[in-house]
């Protein structure tokens, strides 16, 4: 093992070693280790040393089962309803059933995730199989609940009108020509041009293809002539007329050279053909047909949907981020889509870990270390990412004191005396009467007599506090500099992408990921960088 494995392995390590939770009276939890020390308790945290007086603490917990209550059977319920509820023929009716049922496993959800958040311990890995169960009921119940559909936000920087005939015809000469495509200038217009169709997914393939280098599709050999003789058919000049099982055709004829190819050279960079052939599937009708040409084409088929691999998951992610279920994104990535590990989806993700910091107010580091491990992205997207790291990290609040500057002093916890408990009755201020024998069938308790030596007050003295001044200390870790914890536009801003008009996938039909806003179907723009976004 080397030092560097070693040293994350004791990181990880060193945020689960702790077994209980202090409940306070407040409703706050805290996990860490618990000592009772009488009049007080000791927490020891990630952050340091905690105290809090007797009074303030509700009770300790040391296993999950005392926090997660009924979540089992209101999860059971929750299931319950869900096959009830389909079996409903009234829409009305099975959307109200569904709602219920949403809400309830809404509710299990929060209790698992709160709970796994303060037991963190590897021994407790049965509440992530169970918050993994929750999402999977979740997902179940949001694809068969039918919402209304409201009004798209408004559009910064909306497309321009559709383009006349003319300047259409003059795009797919470029766009067949591999000399003309050559010319920066007139590939630039092509591709505005493909830009302004908004419901055409073949124009949004042509768009795509024009809109990176041509060096990037590594078109060369057997892909760079399949290419070609494609170009070389009617599908695209005729694209207006072409009805269903036509476009069919022209995404199984794709396939056909896809598998060819790969026989081959199975490692082929044949992502272009792909992006056609999902065009065409874009402007047929769904059903098995499509769905068959879908996976002849190597995309995978959900819902009924296709897609390429990463275009499903960032689907799913958008999906848990859209119903605010932020700390699913970041379970459903780390659990189920860690094969699928591209710069979209890593950036998606790192969007629902920023989301979930600015909710929780904490967390801030981790997500701006998520911006931080995308890989394999151009100069421009490396740019754009270090200024939402950098702007995280000015917004972010001090993690040890989250963001007040100050922490209870852990010598008098606050109330800026120490008070030494009477050793005669152990801080209790009353102690049974010498001799006392409590019988077995006894209705009534011991009577209990006032501690004299205390008189009462359970404190053999009480004297001023000498390491602070009013209960407090000054946060080291922040200099003592208070900062609330951030708004979102503190961070970034955000409006919907005006390529994907905020669906995250470049096509209507197909789950493309939309290269403009990595498949998060929002441009954002950094505080602390606003020019830098992405391109």
């Amino acid at each position: 093992m080397n030092i560097a494995r070693a040293l994350g392995l004791s990181l990880l390590l060193s945020g689960t070693v702790f077994a209980d939770v202090l409940v306070l009276k407040s409703g706050a939890r805290v996990s860490g280790r618990v000592v009772d020390k009488g009049l007080h308790y000791e927490v020891t945290t990630d952050s340091g040393l905690r105290t809090w007086t007797r009074d303030e603490v509700d009770r300790v917990v040391t296993s999950p089962k005392e926090l997660l209550g009924d979540s089992d059977k209101t999860f059971e319920e929750a299931k319950k309803e869900y096959s009830e509820a389909i079996a409903l023929s009234d829409a009305t009716e099975r959307n109200a059933r569904l709602k219920e049922a949403i809400e309830k496993v809404r509710g299990v959800r929060e209790v698992l995730a709160s709970t796994r958040e303060v037991f963190p311990e590897d021994k407790y890995a049965d509440l992530d199989q169970k918050l993994m169960q929750t999402m999977q009921l979740m997902r179940l119940l949001r694809e068969r609940v039918s919402v209304d559909l409201t009004r798209a936000p408004a559009l910064i920087n909306g497309r321009p009108s559709p383009p006349p005939a003319e300047t259409l015809h003059q795009a797919l000469a470029v766009l067949v020509d591999p000399a003309l495509r050559g010319d920066p200038a007139k590939r630039a217009a092509a591709h505005e041009t493909f830009r302004s169709q908004k419901s055409d997914d073949l124009s949004v393939a042509a768009q795509l293809f024009l809109g990176r280098p041509e060096g990037e599709w590594r078109l060369q050999g057997a892909v760079q002539k399949a290419l070609q003789d494609y170009f070389a058919k009617p599908w695209l000049r005729d694209a207006a007329r072409l009805g269903p099982a036509s476009q069919l055709e022209a995404a199984a004829w794709l396939a056909a050279q896809i598998a060819a190819i790969r026989r081959t050279e199975p490692a082929a960079p044949v992502e272009v053909l792909q992006l056609f052939g999902a065009g065409h599937l874009g402007c047929a009708d769904p059903g098995p047909d499509l769905e068959k040409a879908a996976k002849a084409l190597g995309l995978v088929v959900e819902e009924g949907v296709p897609g390429t691999a990463e275009g499903q998951v960032v689907h799913d992610l958008d999906a848990w981020i859209a119903s605010n279920d932020f700390d699913l994104a970041a379970l459903a990535f780390v659990k189920e889509y860690r094969d699928t590990d591209t710069p979209s989806v890593r950036y998606v993700w790192s969007y629902a870990l920023t989301c979930l910091a600015q909710v929780k107010k904490k967390g801030f580091d981790r997500a701006a270390s998520g911006y931080g491990s995308i890989q394999n992205v151009s100069a421009a997207v490396k740019e754009h990412l270090a200024a939402l790291q950098k702007s995280i990290r000015a917004a972010a609040v001090c993690p040890n004191c989250l963001g007040e500057g100050k922490l209870r002093c852990t010598n008098c916890h606050g109330i800026k005396e120490v008070r030494f408990p009477c050793a005669k009755c152990n801080g209790k201020g009353k102690y049974p009467p010498p001799g006392l024998v409590q019988t077995p069938g006894m209705r009534r308790g011991p009577t209990y007599m006032t501690c004299t030596q205390c008189k009462g007050s359970g404190y053999e003295k009480v004297i001023r506090c000498e390491k602070c001044k009013d209960g407090y200390l000054v946060c080291k870790q922040c200099d003592g500099k208070p900062k609330p914890a951030p708004d979102f536009d503190e961070i970034c801003t955000r409006t919907p992408c005006p390529d994907c008009e905020g669906r995250g996938a470049a096509m209507h039909g197909v789950r493309w990921t939309c290269p403009s806003c990595l498949g998060l179907g929002q441009k954002l723009v950094p505080k602390a960088e606003p020019a830098k976004i992405l391109p």
